[in-house]
């Protein structure tokens, strides 16, 4: 008897052991750690700040109409990543600046005067049909090549899918806000500074759309093509959507392709005959016309500063007065043409 009972007792008492054991080791298992609520509660902005404005810009395209795979292999491709020096340059450094002998005028090297009555020689057929068609003159046209380009000669150094995609993020203005914090507190997201992101971004996306328009009717690699920093690509310097309305054809091989110099004559030609230009109108219809090739009076300045020098150096190489020191600047240099002095404070009305 004293056996039995000794055993039922070692029994029960294994069975109370494994009863608190289970119990212990459950308890441990079910206490919750509190960490992970505000982890939820930060996620958000964390997400805004680090979230990738290639797949933000790739929505904005599609939008647009654009095949989100052709997209997607764009913003993917090696050789393009979003520059934020871009953003800055264009947000806070992008007008034209006189000398500092001249601030309302660009210095601009004499070499150039002959150079272009060169020029003109050189592409007269081209001038012929610009003059033919839109009766602009070859001074002009020549004048805002050399601006522009130095002629065609000047290199291009920037992507220009880089550079409009780029300006597309600006429509994510928390992603502005970490570009200009990481420049060291040089500049800020101000209200002015905002107002001028959104416009930019949605000028960017909009040359952006016309870039992909344009590359494809040519059959060009879109990230293949080199412009300025403002993304104007080509001798005329055309923004996409520009050239896209107002290109036209120099060289009658039936393409209109703002990389060829004779496309770009003409297509200058038709964007300021658009313009209002007359080589016989007063000179603030003249100024007016050149400002709506470029939004800044010391460009304008600048234009028709070059426009009358070409026009003195081509009377020198009349035969008329070769030899002559000092040609005459009447406007017998071609049809219509005025010469007149342009004064450099001619303020200019948008």
């Amino acid at each position: 008897m004293k056996t039995a009972g000794r055993q039922k007792a070692y029994f029960l008492f294994i069975l109370f052991s494994l009863f608190t054991l289970a119990s212990c080791s459950h308890t441990k298992v079910a206490v919750p750690l509190p960490q992970p609520v505000p982890a939820k509660e930060d996620a958000p902005k964390a997400e805004a700040v680090t979230a990738d404005p290639k797949v933000f810009v790739e929505n904005l395209l599609v939008s647009k109409g654009h095949k989100r795979m052709q997209v997607r292999s764009l913003l993917n491709d090696p050789r393009f990543a979003v520059n934020t020096g871009i953003i800055t340059r264009n947000l806070f450094n992008s007008a034209p600046k006189g000398s500092a002998k001249t601030p309302g005028v660009m210095e601009v090297d004499p070499k150039f005067y002959p150079r272009g009555v060169a020029f003109i020689e050189q592409h007269q057929d081209a001038f012929k049909i610009a003059w033919e068609k839109y009766e602009i003159s070859p001074e002009l046209i020549t004048a805002i090549l050399i601006l522009e380009t130095k002629l065609g000669s000047y290199p291009m150094r920037y992507n220009v899918f880089q550079v409009y995609a780029t300006l597309a993020t600006l429509l994510d203005s928390e992603y502005l806000d970490s570009v200009l914090q990481s420049k060291g507190g040089k500049y800020k997201l101000d209200d002015k500074v905002l107002k001028s992101s959104r416009a930019k971004g949605k000028w960017g996306l909009e040359e952006l759309s016309a870039l992909l328009q344009l590359s494809d009717g040519l059959g060009i690699d879109p990230i293949d093509i080199m412009g300025s920093f403002a993304g104007a690509l080509g001798p005329a310097q055309f923004i996409p959507t520009s050239f896209v309305k107002y290109g036209a054809d120099g060289n009658n091989d039936g393409k209109r392709d703002p990389f060829n110099i004779d496309d770009s004559i003409v297509s200058i030609a038709n964007y300021m005959k658009l313009a209002g230009w007359k080589e016989d109108a007063d000179l603030k219809r003249r100024r007016q016309a050149i400002w709506i090739y470029n939004h800044h009076d010391v460009y304008v300045n600048t234009i028709l500063m070059i426009y009358c020098n070409l026009v003195t150096e081509g009377e020198k190489y009349k035969p008329e007065n070769q030899g002559q020191e000092n040609a005459a600047t009447d406007g017998s240099a071609g049809p219509g043409r005025t010469g007149d002095p342009v004064p450099a404070d001619t303020p200019v009305t948008p």
